[in-house]
């Protein structure tokens, strides 16, 4: 870019408007500030592990609600 690598205030200043180009580009996108794969990954391992609980507690009821049918027939 035309400048002394040495010099770290422009380094500095280069890399705060490269921030702030990324920032407003985000903004005019309406993208979330902080989207990984990592997060979207255990954001989906958590709702797999709700969802099997869910399904537990489904199925223990079913079980409780046909003992109590059996004892009544």
């Amino acid at each position: 870019m035309g400048h002394d690598p040495k010099d770290v205030k422009v380094a500095e200043i280069l890399i705060k408007k490269k921030n702030e180009d990324i920032a407003a580009l985000r903004k005019q996108l309406n993208l979330p500030p902080l989207i990984h794969p990592q997060t979207i990954k255990v954001r989906e391992k958590k709702y797999e592990e709700e969802l099997m609980d869910f399904v537990l507690k489904l199925n223990e009821q079913l079980k409780k609600t046909e003992k109590e049918l059996e004892k009544q027939g």
